[in-house]
């Protein structure tokens, strides 16, 4: 049997059909059908595009957990852990201290942190004040950038004396960082002031 042949058997076994349903009908299901199938796929769509709106919404916001992630530029400050386990904090306006201290600490810092004049009435100055030689090996770098106006210190954990802690104060509020230095001690650690 060859194509034309196979062709007529069709069309002769067919003959005797008749279609009751308007064609307008059939097409109009089968669209229906075709959308409805549609919503799945576009719902799914939908959905992962909201988990990585909210993804990258998680990463700019900050959240108290420590900053091995990748850094977020803050409008207020930044904490970046370096590679050598150094901390560099970026305060560019004396907001959100709370925020600051929880970064901090969550990286291994003991630290209270104040803004606008209200130190922790809980902190004690290290005996001493610790010497010399610890504060600089505690803060590798401690300067103002001029051309951002932010204030810019590294920290070495490590190099933090037994029992002490970091408080970084300013008496200002509400202006550049570099217009008022914000301020940095050696305290005793206690779970009152640096939370350890």
């Amino acid at each position: 049997m060859n194509d034309q042949e196979l062709i007529t058997a069709v069309k002769q076994s067919v003959s005797g059909v008749h279609m009751r349903v308007p064609a307008e009908q059939i097409v109009s299901r089968s669209r229906a059908i075709r959308s409805r199938r549609r919503i799945p796929a576009v719902a799914g769509a939908l959905a992962v595009a909201a988990g990585a709106a909210l993804a990258v919404t998680s990463t700019l916001v900050p959240s108290g957990q420590a900053s091995h992630q990748p850094a977020a530029q803050l409008a207020a400050w930044t904490v970046t852990k370096q590679a050598n386990g150094d901390i560099k904090v970026t305060i560019r306006e004396l907001r959100d201290p709370a925020g600051l201290q929880r970064t901090l600490r969550a990286d291994g810092v003991p630290a209270s942190v104040t803004f606008a004049g209200q130190q922790n009435p809980a902190c004690q100055g290290y005996p001493a004040g610790g010497s010399q030689s610890q504060r600089r090996q505690l803060l590798g770098s401690a300067v103002t950038a001029p051309a951002s106006g932010a204030y810019v210190m590294v920290i070495h954990p490590p190099a933090l004396p037994s029992g002490a802690g970091l408080q970084i104060f300013s008496s200002f509020e509400n202006i550049p960082a570099s217009a008022q230095g914000a301020a940095v001690r050696l305290v005793q650690a206690s779970p009152q002031c640096t939370g350890s």
